[in-house]
């Protein structure tokens, strides 16, 4: 099985038997035959089964998925806006033609856990893979080609602090928790973005994803976050068992004082002290713990914008230790100052390496 449900976490939780990207296979425009081998062979993986096709619309494209996997699909209505949002949006109607073709399907035997995209087609086939960080993930790089002379995807966060919006870039070993988080503590702070955004070709950013994608696990950083989190949907969130659980025990009881106090609709407060721990204790034990959750549940409606807005810096962010934690840096495409930013040489990561941002 390729994905089945977990103990019950808020309104889903998905166990994946994948929590981690899949291979990528070859180029299907290069390999004779293989393109129409991958479709026909997705196209039958919907034959005779619950089937699902949903639009999203990303800055203004339309990116179709055809996809055998209720989760995946549940995800991808959850993360990205539809047809009507973009309309609420902008008023104006959507182009009819798509952008890019997306293939997701799980159970297929005779083929591996791979990813391919056809730049002659425009089509991205994931098969065996019910992790929706992959489907995100590949989807994004996928259409980021398309748009290239319009702009880019960005991979990584931005936060409007102190009057100043700020852009972190992330390395593909996604910095956990990300730093967004500790410019969000700033009175007056507003939050774009944290995963995916667009930069346009006046270097303005846009946000473009609906709902956040995140380890569950920040909230060990940040517990005012912790009891939000609790209508929402989830994957890969396991039990709380001994070998998982007792290396975060001395520090629980601190970080649900702190995430209880921050319960103004007692979610988590109105339980049992046990079901409290145990909660709390499921949402920090794993770095492969994913939530789909409103922005808006987290930090307020009028904390989130999408854009558009010009960075007045710019910080890439490099897993590892340099020779300094922060360092001027050329970034092509961005005229405002940039830094690459050393995660691995800021103690006390992660609010330490937000304070730092916010100082330059």
């Amino acid at each position: 099985m390729n994905e089945n449900p977990g103990t019950l976490i808020g309104l889903s939780n998905v166990m994946t038997r994948a929590s981690a990207r899949v291979a990528p296979g070859p180029d299907p425009d290069a390999v004779p035959g293989l393109r129409d081998r991958l479709r026909t062979r997705a196209m039958r993986a919907l034959e005779g089964r619950e089937s699902f096709i949903h639009d999203a619309v990303i800055q203004g494209r339309r990116v179709r998925l055809f996809s055998n996997s209720h989760h995946l699909a549940d995800f991808w209505r959850e993360n990205w806006p539809g047809e009507s949002d973009w309309k609420t949006l902008t008023g104006r109607p959507l182009p009819r033609e798509t952008t890019l073709t997306v293939h997701a399907m799980t159970g297929v035997d005779g083929e591996p856990e791979a990813s391919y995209y056809s730049a002659a087609k425009s089509e991205v086939y994931l098969f065996n893979s019910s992790y929706y960080g992959d489907l995100r993930a590949c989807s994004m790089e996928a259409l980021g080609r398309t748009l290239s002379g319009e702009g880019r995807l960005l991979h990584g966060g931005a936060v409007e602090s102190g009057g100043r919006m700020l852009l972190l870039l992330y390395p593909r070993e996604l910095v956990h928790p990300t730093p967004p988080w500790g410019l969000l503590e700033a009175p007056g702070s507003r939050l774009l973005a944290d995963g995916w955004l667009f930069r346009d070709t006046a270097s303005r950013l846009h946000a473009i994803e609906k709902g956040l994608y995140l380890r569950t696990s920040f909230v060990e950083s940040y517990p005012d976050h912790a009891a939000k989190l609790l209508r929402s949907k989830f994957e890969n969130v396991p039990d709380a068992a001994p070998a998982l659980a007792d290396p975060k025990m001395p520090s629980l009881q601190g970080i649900l004082d702190q995430a209880t106090r921050n319960d103004p609709r007692q979610l988590l407060r109105g339980l049992p002290p046990d079901r409290q721990k145990d909660l709390l204790l499921r949402l920090i034990v794993s770095a492969d713990s994913r939530v789909m959750v409103d922005p808006a549940a987290l930090v307020g409606k009028s904390r989130v914008t999408r854009g558009p807005a010009a960075p007045a810096a710019v910080f890439d962010l490099k897993a590892g230790r340099g020779a300094e934690s922060v360092r001027p840096a050329k970034l092509e495409g961005f005229a405002c100052p940039c830094f690459e930013v050393f995660t691995g040489s800021v103690a006390g990561h992660p609010r330490e390496l937000a304070r730092l941002i916010a100082a330059r």
